[in-house]
């Protein structure tokens, strides 16, 4: 019977959709290396995602999953990072970061009742109305911190990039964080961590070429975290897996460009919204019947 610190640590991993404990703990302590309060955030979402479902008595396959632990993290992350390190210090953003987590697990609890892939979005919609309208209204007296960005300055940083977007998935802003966090996702699946730092590459490309974004979001992986999500989701074998990142990562970005102009914190929506419409366009084409033998005759006259 597995332990609640094993069910959280696995539900850490499944930010990544990873199903591996192992891979929760060294992102766990990879956040340290950003700031003390997302690595004691990440491991606290979780946890109190993981007693919630067992509170509620969700079934325990989905809890030994870590299904009701990976929105819970990424949530009460998004609070401590969104207020920062200063209002760490008062206890009503810890019990902020509780309610964020409790909230994300409830929201997750209604996707698998009606058996609908969730991604990550309860931790989105979640922060979108605890985070993002309590920072733009100030309610509480808490106010949203301004992240400082590395400056841009050379190809060093360039090179560094794919490894600011891993950190950005989960918040992170240190190129240890990010290198951590590759190395969590290549324990538990090597092609999804080698895809997902492609596409991190790729991501940042398409931002740069198609829609001239600035250098300094750029060298932070502000349009490399949501490509990530994406190829951890589709990685295989299969050439249409490629194929899938590809296209995925390019409606990633458009996305998160779309959601930023318009004045809205994106957080991973690109990941989520790209996934679901390629879901949608996979389901299409594994119906096509396709006659093989009608082809290699066409190819093969």
């Amino acid at each position: 019977m597995q332990t609640p610190i094993k069910e959280t640590f696995t539900g850490i991993g499944q930010i990544f959709l990873q199903e591996n404990g192992l891979t929760g703990l060294v992102i766990t302590v990879a956040m340290f290396f950003s700031h003390w309060t997302l690595g004691v955030a990440c491991f606290l979402g979780s946890l109190v995602g993981t007693l919630t479902a067992r509170a509620l008595k969700y079934p325990i396959r989905q809890i030994q999953q870590g299904l009701f632990g990976f929105n819970s993290s990424l949530a009460f992350m998004c609070v401590m990072f969104t207020f920062g390190e200063e209002s760490a210090k008062s206890p009503l953003l810890w019990l902020w970061g509780i309610l964020a987590s409790v909230v994300a697990t409830l929201i997750m609890r209604a996707f698998l009742q009606r058996r609908k892939v969730a991604f990550t979005f309860p931790f989105v919609l979640t922060c979108w109305l605890l985070c993002f309208l309590t920072a733009k209204f100030q309610l509480f007296g808490l106010e949203q911190t301004t992240p400082e960005l590395s400056d841009y300055t050379d190809t060093f940083n360039a090179i560094q990039s794919p490894l600011y977007a891993w950190a950005e998935v989960n918040f992170g802003s240190s190129v240890i964080t990010g290198g951590l966090l590759f190395v969590a996702i290549a324990i538990s699946s090597p092609m999804a961590a080698m895809y997902g730092m492609a596409a991190a590459v790729l991501g940042t490309a398409f931002a740069h070429h198609l829609l001239a974004v600035g250098h300094n979001n750029l060298a932070n992986g502000l349009y490399g975290f949501s490509p990530i999500l994406v190829a951890c989701a589709f990685a295989g074998e299969r050439l249409c897996h490629f194929f899938y990142i590809l296209v995925g990562t390019l409606l990633a970005v458009l996305i998160q460009f779309g959601f930023s102009v318009l004045g809205i914190a994106p957080y991973t929506i690109g990941f989520i919204l790209a996934s679901w419409l390629i879901l949608w366009m996979k389901s299409k084409i594994e119906k096509v019947d396709i006659n093989k033998e009608k082809w290699l005759k066409w190819l093969n006259p």
